[in-house]
């Protein structure tokens, strides 16, 4: 059309400016997506995208990060591992949070905990790098133990952080023997066993927790899940460099002290691992978190109520 003919029908540019301008003002008009990699973003201010908050969960969305992509309401698996690993998503002071409930690939997780401020310690002759705030809180949690004679030590070199393929290594481990497993009991066809052995880790995730469903757990001694002892590749809390796998966890003294310090087991059945959350034990109810009492350890998990964790 000419534009004088354009700009005679008033009746036509009228319609279109009105949907040029309302969509600009409608709520989660999407914004332009940097494509240099996940953004850090500090734990200061945090506030949800209210328009992906669920009815009954305003709690937990109103202590999410800003914007955090909370999972879609079909997507069973994310809310899965929000809810049982989600913690360090709503941790205080000057941490930052990981992007999104998992990370896609190991490239992003490597350009994002490349732009993390993080401290690295030697502890009992291993290395042992966290955030900045969080070593700190470690040190200083150290420091009160050694007064009263005890020991805060790391489990290991994987204690601390981890990157996206050592997640997927701790998963093969416990994937691949379950499948032997289950496959001996007479639960699982050779067949069926076989295709799942077949796929990329990160896809066999869901059907692993299917599995789980029907009682075919994936733990070490196969009795409980495969989540209370690790995470999805590309989940676990150590990526966030706020995990860490401690050898002393079994002294109630130890666990009281780290505490003290904004540590605490966020993982229920996970007994070496605890995350910085950085605030005390009084405040986490108001963060949204749930508080789970198991073989006479406190766990803290996110409160997502009425969760469906399959479809």
């Amino acid at each position: 059309m000419p534009p004088h003919r354009f700009l005679r029908n008033q009746s036509l540019l009228t319609v279109c400016l009105l949907l040029i301008g309302g969509g600009l003002l409608v709520p989660g008009f999407p914004e332009p997506v940097p494509r240099c990699g996940p953004r850090v973003l500090p734990a200061s201010a945090p506030v949800a995208d209210e328009g992906r908050v669920i009815p009954g969960r305003s709690l937990v969305g109103r202590n999410l990060p800003q914007r955090f992509p909370f999972p879609e309401v079909n997507d069973w698996v994310e809310r899965r591992l929000l809810t049982d690993h989600g913690a360090i998503f709503v941790a205080q002071g000057r941490v930052i949070h990981p992007p999104a409930v998992i990370f896609a690939d190991a490239a992003g997780c490597a350009h994002w905990q490349a732009q993390v401020s993080t401290r690295l310690e030697h502890l009992g002759g291993i290395p042992v790098e966290l955030q900045t705030e969080a070593m700190e809180a470690l040190l200083a949690a150290r420091r009160e133990a050694a007064g009263k004679n005890l020991r805060i030590t790391p489990r290991g070199t994987w204690a601390a952080r981890r990157s996206y393929r050592d997640t997927e290594k701790i998963w093969s481990r416990r994937v691949v023997p379950g499948l032997a497993f289950w496959q001996r009991r007479g639960r699982l066809s050779a067949r069926e066993a076989a295709r799942i052995r077949g796929l990329a880790p990160a896809r066999q995730v869901k059907e692993i927790l299917m599995l789980e469903a029907r009682g075919l757990f994936f733990s070490k001694d196969f009795s409980r899940s495969v989540l209370s002892s690790g995470s999805a590749p590309g989940a676990s809390q150590h990526l966030s460099l706020l995990a860490l796998d401690i050898n002393e966890h079994g002294q109630e003294a130890v666990r009281a002290i780290l505490a003290r310090h904004g540590w605490f087991q966020t993982v229920v059945s996970d007994l070496p691992h605890f995350t910085y959350l950085g605030t005390t034990q009084a405040r986490l109810p108001a963060l949204g978190l749930r508080k789970t009492v198991k073989g006479k350890r406190v766990y803290w998990t996110l409160a997502l109520l009425g969760e469906r964790q399959l479809p």
